[in-house]
């Protein structure tokens, strides 16, 4: 057994505990306790014990992204790029991907699409310990949004085919492009379905004789109102779009998405506050806002992978959440036990707790007066695997027998 000790001026445990100074020991993958730092067990003999020190450093749960693409590699062109790229060169994008996450204290994902199993194949063999929430291949309409990763189906039988080799390829969720979109978009339409109301009903259907709950693309109202009456899991994206170029903000819709409990995950990323044109930050702010105002659960994520969105820049999409009204331990709670409630796994991390799997980050100062300091972690734990991300001058180690 490998023991980590590490003390820091403060834990925030995600409980809604701060430990000042505080201290979470780690036994290989799992944590093992933690506590004010005076009351630390005296030692755990027999094992290999390393002891790390982090004056000024606050140490809190690993960081949550609830959308991203692991295998698109912020390709300027997205569909091209991966229409021709072979599967060894997208399998070196999840890798390289999987590396930045890690090293910007982002622990988990939820991946929400990547080509013809590409993903499973790769996370099978990588040495990353990141943890994956894989929808492997969305399922779309030919031609339609994300056709290129090889999800096309047009009848209930090739719903189930497709909805099954997920499942029994290990996919966490089943995500649907319920609209068009804009990024690795075929000829669909962004403000319209591109399934008809009885084959969504089918795939959230086939998806829970899986046990696996949904995930669906939508931009365009239609397609948001289509999706809650077939009762996905999630919404990705909700923009309210129509294609006058304006917006059809249903209040009435955001009172069902709130009565049903269904997550909204806008992707908010780090540009979100300087957004332009047709999806300016000024209107995103109004709709979130009254959707946060009516209950609606929102789900932070980033859609990571898309053009000009790094893997590692979660920790810059938060101001945006301030802007909302919201606290920066809110913003920190949001990105780490909420959003493990919410993709149901809180049972294995969001917290530092003893038994869950060993995921934090150590960051300089304190994010809960300055949420920047999140942005340069010193140290980041992903189940017991370490990762030093900048060097740390005044970090102590020293390992005893």
């Amino acid at each position: 057994m490998r023991v980590r000790i590490i003390d820091a001026d403060r834990v925030l445990t995600g409980t809604g505990e701060v430990i000042s100074p505080g201290t979470v020991v780690t036994a290989d993958d799992l944590i093992a306790w933690v506590g004010t730092t005076g009351a630390r067990p005296a030692d755990w003999t027999g094992h290999r014990v390393e002891r790390i020190r982090l004056p000024g450093a606050t140490i809190l749960p690993g960081l949550i992204d609830a959308h991203v693409h692991l295998g698109f590699g912020c390709a300027v062109h997205p569909r091209p790029s991966i229409q021709h790229s072979t599967r060894l060169e997208v399998a070196a994008t999840i890798r390289r991907a999987l590396r930045t996450l890690a090293a910007a204290g982002i622990t988990t994902v939820r991946d929400l699409g990547a080509p013809r199993y590409v993903d499973v194949d790769t996370l099978a063999t990588t040495t990353s310990r990141t943890r994956v929430l894989k929808a492997t291949i969305p399922l779309t309409i030919p031609g339609g949004h994300c056709y290129s990763l090889g999800g096309t189906v047009t009848t209930d039988i090739e719903i189930g085919r497709l909805v099954a080799a997920n499942a029994a390829r290990g996919a966490d969720w089943i995500k649907v492009m319920v609209t068009g979109g804009f990024t690795v978009s075929g000829t669909s339409s962004p403000y319209e379905p591109q399934f008809s109301d009885h084959q969504l009903r089918v795939i959230v259907a086939v998806a829970r004789d899986h046990g696996l709950p949904v995930a669906a693309h939508a931009h365009g109202t239609a397609g948001i109102r289509q999706a809650v009456e077939a009762g996905v899991d999630s919404i990705e994206h909700c923009t309210w779009m129509t294609d006058d170029g304006g917006f059809e903000f249903d209040l009435g819709l955001v009172d069902a998405i709130a009565a049903r409990q269904i997550m909204v995950c806008p992707t908010i990323n780090h540009e979100a506050l300087i957004a332009r044109g047709r999806l300016a930050w000024a209107v995103r702010r109004e709709q979130l806002t009254v959707m946060l105002g009516a209950g609606v659960r929102l789900l932070p994520g980033t859609d990571s992978g898309i053009p000009r969105t790094p893997h590692d820049k979660y920790t810059h999409s938060f101001p945006a959440y301030l802007n909302l009204g919201l606290t920066p331990v809110e913003v920190i709670d949001l990105a780490t036990r909420r959003a493990a409630e919410l993709l149901r796994i809180a049972d294995r991390t969001g917290t530092l707790t003893a038994g869950l799997s060993a995921d934090l980050i150590a960051v300089p100062g304190d994010p809960t007066q300055d949420l920047t300091v999140l942005s340069t972690p010193i140290l980041a734990m992903t189940a017991g695997d370490l990762h030093y991300p900048v060097a740390v001058p005044t970090a102590e180690e020293y390992t005893r027998r």
